[in-house]
């Protein structure tokens, strides 16, 4: 078991990562009202049972205001007041819908997060940002707030759909990537077994990712530059995931790839340290060739949160292990798109 601390300005998390953690639900004082992942209910109802626990609909489609006006009506219902603590459970989508509602409703409720998925683990949950999609386009209207809490408990990612839990080795990948070489060469070690869920190697993943987060963070909560390096992947990748047929982490190992033919383009990053990164990125399973619409994905692009006037803040590599931020004209990128990609 593994405990790591973020300290921000909207707020402080304790997070721990180990196995048994949803058993500390009944030492939670007040009890919780919980907000939880319909599926994960389904799949875990022994755990929750005994506790007040609001269904949230299962798929990026419920990701809207529409979901969150719902549970703001259904929290009524149930009397909320400024005691009440909040407890969202599930994979990213859960807990992206849960702080949000819990940092909104009646102006801020106290919440804290049981993440479900490795996905969630390693990135979802960690860091404040919260909220949801607007006519599709991914967390356009949110907050951040830290959770008081996040458990990432590792028992529950075991009953992942395989797809969904190779999904997110992407953004495991991803710190590596943009911040720590010898990382990318632990993955490439211990890949395997990462697959084969081990749970040793599974927690030493996970606390990994979670403190090169949790670092960024402390230094840029909201994303006024540092933070950006987070989002190496993300411009192309919530791109391609727009158009339905990827997983966020298959989207943004697309992404990954695509930045990292910019990147040689712009002469930062050598084809050898491209071909290494896709041999990882292929390794875990997860895609490096897809067919896309680069019209479509360069239109989606230009409606990124990221974008600033004419331009956007895109995360380039410098060789593997550090990212950098550049301003790119929209026309200059939708060329890159359409000869790279």
């Amino acid at each position: 078991m593994q405990n790591i601390r973020l300290k921000a300005s909207s707020g402080t998390t304790d997070i721990v990562i180990g196995t048994g953690l949803s058993a500390r639900i009944a030492s939670l004082d007040p009890p919780p009202l919980i907000l939880i992942d319909e599926k994960v209910l389904d799949l875990h109802a022994q755990v929750f049972s005994g506790y007040k626990c609001i269904a949230i609909p299962s798929g990026e489609a419920f990701k809207t205001l529409e979901t969150v006006a719902s549970l703001y009506r259904e929290l009524l219902a149930m009397e909320v007041d400024r005691n009440t603590l909040v407890l969202g459970v599930g994979g990213g989508l859960a807990t992206d819908v849960a702080g949000f509602v819990a940092s909104t409703m009646l102006r801020g409720l106290r919440f804290g997060f049981i993440s479900t998925t490795l996905l969630g683990q390693v990135d979802a949950s960690i860091g404040g940002k919260n909220g949801v999609n607007l006519d599709g386009y991914k967390n356009l209207v949110g907050s951040i707030v830290q959770p008081a809490f996040v458990w990432c408990d590792l028992d529950l990612v075991q009953t992942l759909p395989e797809r969904e839990y190779v999904s997110g080795i992407a953004e495991v990948i991803k710190y590596g990537a943009i911040c720590d070489r010898s990382f990318l060469a632990y993955l490439e070690e211990n890949m395997e077994g990462l697959l084969a869920r081990d749970s040793q190697i599974m927690e030493q993943v996970v606390a990994v990712s979670v403190a090169t987060k949790v670092d960024i963070v402390q230094k840029d909560e909201r994303e006024g530059g540092l933070r950006r390096l987070l989002n190496f992947g993300h411009t192309i990748g919530h791109a391609i995931e727009r158009n339905g047929e990827h997983f966020h982490g298959e989207a943004v190992a697309l992404g990954m790839l695509y930045a990292s033919r910019i990147s040689q383009h712009f002469g930062l990053m050598k084809a050898a340290e491209t071909e290494a990164l896709g041999a990882l990125i292929e390794s875990a399973g997860l895609p490096v060739e897809a067919v896309i619409d680069a019209e479509l994905i360069s239109e989606n692009v230009c409606k990124d949160k990221k974008k600033q006037g004419s331009g956007i803040h895109f995360i380039l590599l410098e060789g593997l292990g550090n990212a950098v931020i550049r301003l790119l004209s929209l026309d200059e990128l939708k060329s890159l798109i359409h000869d790279l990609c």
